[in-house]
């Protein structure tokens, strides 16, 4: 396999893809939301804004910023949407697990340089 390829996939599955790039906020509000449907997305809204301390306002500008990306889907008010949960696309899930490999493999180099000082070793 070539050296590029190698760094490009995690257990088959693309690390990165062009042009879909995930912030913290944006990753905090996947793992929320989950691969279960949330009844409505103003609903998520008041729930997050009360738990994370963030302005409602931004939760929905992150919102519609995912679902521009393709990553969530929701009815938006005065489009004809109305009762469509808020969810995960399948690209959205796909893009949360490759989020989370990432993080995951981080947070592994991390620990790894504490193995050294004496803390424990990662597990892979």
């Amino acid at each position: 396999m070539h050296v590029q390829a190698a760094r490009t996939i995690v257990r088959g599955l693309p690390v990165r893809k062009p042009g879909v790039e995930i912030s913290t906020k944006e990753l905090m509000i996947i793992s929320e939301i989950g691969l279960e449907d949330v009844p409505t997305a103003t609903s998520f809204v008041e729930y997050i804004s009360e738990r994370h301390g963030i302005s409602q306002s931004g939760i929905w500008y992150t919102l519609k910023k995912l679902k521009g990306k393709g990553i969530l889907d929701f009815a938006e008010r005065g489009r004809g949407e109305a009762g469509k949960p808020l969810s995960l696309t399948k690209e959205g899930t796909e893009t949360a697990r490759r989020a989370f490999i990432e993080l995951a493999r981080s947070r592994s180099y991390s620990t790894d340089r504490g193995a050294a000082a004496g803390g424990q070793r990662p597990f892979y």
